[in-house]
């Protein structure tokens, strides 16, 4: 199992690397969709939906709502929900296991397409900027960082439980570990690139919601999970299961972190 895993990772850091580094705007927005698709697929199956047909379906009309999206150049505006989906799916990862809304198949339905095509829309305008690599390599440095950090923080200091219900191997002391370390990157990065003072903590408040935020997705997809009785999203990816299980987290993140240096005048 671990030659698997290590393959399918070599081939994500490349076609990631590829995405950054080699498109140009028209294939990278085309090359998201695609990647936005097979997230759908599997996130009809987190909402319950077990045939083939419908989970096409209702990625493919996930599509559809992307194309309208661009078409009419609805891209930054969609990032609006992007605070409000959030709160809710908070608010549902605390009262986990509360019969709330969420069980309703629709419901989960429902806010995926929103969460997907927030996602893309923010990819989108991400790349549209004049800084798309540096912008987008701190995005994933955040991610990464609270990931790494809350990983082997939570195993040398874990004791309190995050979320016991929905993921009970997330510790508070875990969260704090990532959040600390994505602060330290923050200010190597902040100093290498000569931000003021004023900049330096207008950019510590978007990386320490940003890497808050990118814990919930994770926290979320993990309740529907359980609620499903699924260990994976999908078997799409060897080793690392599916699409969703990979981008749990930037789902979360990245319409926040977009909003919020659009908000800062940066993009």
């Amino acid at each position: 199992m671990l030659l698997p895993r290590i393959f399918s990772a070599i081939v994500m850091a490349v076609l990631f690397i590829f995405a950054v580094f080699v498109l140009e705007a028209s294939n990278f927005i085309f090359a998201m969709g695609v990647v936005v698709f097979l997230a759908g697929w599997e996130w009809a199956r987190l909402s319950g939906l077990v045939n083939q047909a419908s989970r096409i379906l209702f990625a493919a009309f996930i599509g559809c709502v992307c194309f309208v999206v661009l078409n009419y150049d609805l891209q930054k505006a969609s990032l609006y929900l992007s605070p409000l989906l959030w709160v809710l799916a908070l608010y549902w990862v605390i009262r986990y296991p509360a019969p709330l809304i969420w069980r309703h198949s629709f419901s989960r339905l429902l806010f995926g397409v929103l969460v997907l095509v927030t996602t893309w829309s923010a990819l989108v305008v991400l790349k549209q900027s004049n800084n798309f690599v540096v912008w987008v390599l701190l995005l994933m440095g955040l991610i990464w960082g609270a990931d790494s950090g809350a990983y082997f923080a939570g195993r040398a200091f874990g004791k309190r439980k995050l979320a016991r219900f929905v993921s009970p191997g997330k510790s508070w002391e875990g969260v704090m570990g990532g959040l600390v370390l994505t602060q330290i990157g923050v200010a190597i990065f902040a100093v290498l690139n000569d931000f003021t003072l004023s900049h330096w903590c207008i950019l510590a408040g978007i990386a320490l919601i940003t890497s808050s935020v990118s814990v919930l997705g994770d926290l979320t997809e993990s309740l529907f999970k359980r609620h499903e009785d699924l260990k994976d999203s999908s078997h799409l990816i060897p080793g690392h299961g599916g699409v969703m299980d990979r981008v749990d987290s930037l789902v979360a993140a990245a319409p926040i972190y977009v909003l919020l240096l659009s908000l800062a005048g940066w993009l």
